[in-house]
């Protein structure tokens, strides 16, 4: 995770309450159904997170 100025291409593009996120197409199929929080003491917090689909 890392603070960006705009999408790059191919990039999702999500805002809620003025905060925009990018994300590349995997991190947004892992993050569909996530819950991204801030806190002060610890940064991002990421609950509810799909799991990854391994290629053995």
């Amino acid at each position: 995770m890392d603070i960006a100025d705009g999408a790059k291409k191919g990039d999702v593009t999500l805002e809620k309450g003025g905060v925009k996120v990018f994300l590349e197409k995997e991190a947004n199929k892992l993050l569909s159904e996530a819950n991204i929080d801030f806190s002060d003491e610890r940064g991002f917090i990421i609950s509810g997170m799909q799991k990854a689909s391994c290629c053995g």
